[in-house]
């Protein structure tokens, strides 16, 4: 039989007043903090599937951000685009006015030329329409303006931008482009070369600028006497064939930006369930953490209460 003496009672208490105590440190840092896991010692399975949902999180706000970035780009550029579609329609006004002007009427072919000037000025303009600092069609060369006057000395004259995709990352491991480049466009801005039979460089396809210039000059020339009504009207449907691109353009920027809005959607009601179920997995139940505190400071007590009376004193006591 084990002969159980004083030390090993004071050791044993001892040991189960530092458990009770333990369990008590516990609930009052979850009272305090609000929180069920404080240390990795406290939920080490709980912890690691915490950082995961933090980690989701983050991403999820990334990838949000990402969108509106997005979003807002291609809606910078569909607004610019519909201002160019305003120029070109009243260019289109214009020219069939030219078309109907009396050939002797030289002073007010000379107006509708100099207003086509201004707005083929304000299509530049246009052109180098930023979002931020981003200009939106310069291809991957978003620093810098796309058009600048005599930038190049061959076609396609004065455009510096190029036909490189910008793209955002919207999930993982998905990118799309946000940019509208000029072939995406049909080469609406610059110029398409080509050569005749005889191998000469010839424009097979006018970008919108030198366009409005050719109608420009081709008026200029009707109001000098030179031979170019019949150009005038041909110009009419090589705007009309501008419009047509400037309209699939912007009907590409919508579908962009509705699958944009729908990924978006996505991500926000996702973002929801991670910080529900990281909640679920970090917050703490005030209601059962106080009745487990209160448990363990009964049981603390009942601790003390019964070490005091099965430590029975000893004779030093008594030589006190």
């Amino acid at each position: 039989m084990i002969r159980v003496t004083n030390n090993m009672l004071v050791n044993d208490l001892r040991r189960n007043l530092n458990t009770n105590m333990r369990y008590m440190d516990i609930y009052q840092r979850q009272l305090a903090t609000g929180r069920k896991i404080n240390l990795p010692s406290d939920n080490p399975a709980g912890l690691v599937k915490s950082l995961r949902l933090r980690t989701n999180l983050t991403e999820g706000a990334q990838y949000i951000n990402n969108i509106g970035e997005a979003i807002n780009f291609m809606e910078t550029t569909d607004s610019a685009l519909n201002n160019i579609g305003q120029i070109i329609h009243r260019v289109r006004e214009l020219t069939v006015k030219a078309s109907n002007t009396a050939v002797n009427d030289s002073g007010a072919l000379q107006s509708i030329a100099d207003e086509i000037k201004e707005l083929n000025d304000q299509l530049k303009m246009i052109a180098n329409t930023t979002y931020g600092t981003k200009h939106v069609f310069a291809g991957s060369n978003i620093t810098e303006p796309p058009y600048q006057e005599g930038a190049n000395p061959t076609p396609p004259e004065d455009w510096v931008g190029n036909n490189n995709k910008v793209e955002l990352e919207i999930a993982i491991g998905v990118k799309m482009p946000i940019n509208l480049t000029d072939e995406d466009m049909n080469f609406f801005f610059t110029n398409v070369m080509g050569v005749d039979e005889e191998g000469n460089d010839i424009i097979e396809k006018r970008g919108i600028f030198a366009l409005l210039d050719k109608i420009v000059q081709d008026i200029e020339d009707t109001a000098n006497g030179v031979e170019g009504a019949n150009s005038i009207d041909e110009n009419i449907t090589l705007l009309d064939a501008k419009m047509e691109d400037l309209l699939s353009s912007r009907s590409k920027i919508g579908a962009k930006v509705n699958r944009l809005e729908l990924q978006k959607s996505r991500l926000e009601s996702t973002q929801i369930s991670y910080t529900s179920l990281l909640a679920q997995n970090e917050d703490a139940d005030m209601a059962e953490v106080i009745m487990q505190l209160k448990m363990q400071e009964n049981v603390y007590r009942a601790s003390l209460a019964a070490g005091a009376r099965i430590i029975q004193p000893s004779l030093i006591d008594f030589l006190r």
